[in-house]
């Protein structure tokens, strides 16, 4: 950014021309006369609309600079003439090579990679994160797409297509099965139901981008964090959302941070306390002598809560049958789900005997579901 302003300030020496620049946004980032600059230019999107390089009103000319392959900035002079334009297209070239010179797309991506990953000082990030041009003191929320290896590169791929525009987010990989998405959420924390909108749009729109090109994806969602310093807390959310979501959520795509509820505390016990919880809740494995028929039954149960009438038309099975078969839970366990303790007892052990299974497996982190 400092160095787009000194391009414009060297350029009002030689132009007695109005010039400046501004981000795709429509907000003068840089301008010949100061008053104009974190000002918004209307024109801005009329200009991002078109096709063309240039656009013209009825005394400016506008030229799209495209850097990469994305539009990164819109520069503006006063005039139309022929001469002006050449003026303007020197102007652009001059933000691009200020633009590579400092912060190209790969240093912005490794220096938001170190600070994820803690391997920038706490007190260096607001100065570096300036010097790459990304502002510090806005409100934004990790997720992390996991997918098959094979699909990685695509799924980067698209997701970069669908957002664009870096001031909504930036897109990078961490590894070959894993991209990050780093949201700016300025609009979102105004209350918790713009929050919970926010990120039920965002990751579904994950989802359903990557799900039309037949990706399979699963998502873990981070926290909101209020500044580009805390974004590594926001990121170890969205990892452990994704690892206790593989875990509990089998049949969900999205894992929330914010809705772990019990997985979270029993992804966080050990296997030996584990061991000892379930063999003194489902002694002599009490468990596996359910069927599948029965283990179905229990979880419409709870899906239902406790509601015998509601479960019972679920499953499309009398009323006595279900009794029959919560009865045959309580001879097995000893645990009747009617009381609402041992249902809370059973659905513990269920989860933590599922949390077991998972590590037994010795299934890969990195491994999608």
């Amino acid at each position: 950014m400092e160095e787009i302003k000194k391009c414009v300030k060297q350029a009002k020496v030689i132009l007695s021309k109005e010039l400046g620049v501004m981000d795709v946004s429509g907000l003068i980032i840089a301008a010949t006369e100061p008053e104009l600059e974190d000002t918004v230019d209307m024109s801005a999107r009329a200009v991002l609309k078109t096709a063309d390089l240039f656009s013209c009103t009825s005394d400016k000319t506008y030229m799209k600079v495209i850097v990469g392959d994305q539009t990164k900035y819109i520069a503006y002079i006063e005039g139309t003439d022929t001469q002006t334009r050449t003026y303007l297209e020197l102007i652009a070239e001059w933000i691009k090579t200020a633009s590579k010179a400092k912060g190209t797309d790969a240093e912005r991506q490794m220096f938001t990679k170190n600070v994820l990953l803690e391997n920038e000082l706490p007190g260096d990030i607001p100065l570096k994160a300036r010097e790459y041009g990304i502002e510090c003191n806005v409100p934004r929320l990790v997720l992390v797409a996991r997918t098959s290896k094979e699909r990685g590169a695509d799924a980067l791929e698209i997701l970069q297509n669908f957002y664009p525009d870096e001031t909504v987010a930036s897109i990078f990989a961490m590894d070959e099965s894993t991209t990050i998405i780093v949201m700016n959420a300025k609009d979102a924390v105004l209350n918790e139901d713009t929050k919970n909108e926010f990120i039920r749009a965002t990751s579904q729109s994950v989802v359903d981008c990557l799900g039309n090109e037949s990706i399979s994806v699963y998502v873990g969602v981070g926290s909101f964090v209020a500044s580009y310093q805390y974004l590594a807390k926001s990121y170890r959310d969205a990892m452990l959302a994704l690892r206790v979501g593989k875990v509990f959520g089998k049949n969900s795509y999205v894992s929330r941070y914010d809705m772990l509820g019990l997985g979270r505390l029993i992804y966080q016990l050990p296997a030996t306390l584990c061991h000892m919880f379930i063999e003194e809740v489902f002694p002599s494995e009490a468990y596996a002598t359910l069927d599948e028929d029965t283990l179905d039954t229990i979880d419409c149960f709870f899906k239902n809560n406790l509601n015998g009438s509601e479960t019972a038309r679920e499953l499309y099975v009398h009323r006595n049958t279900l009794v029959y078969r919560l009865d045959k839970v309580k001879k097995n366990t000893g645990l009747d789900l009617r009381s609402f303790d041992d249902a809370v007892l059973f659905k513990m052990a269920s989860m933590v005997r599922t949390y077991l299974e998972y590590l037994d497996s010795g299934k890969d982190g990195n491994q999608i579901r």
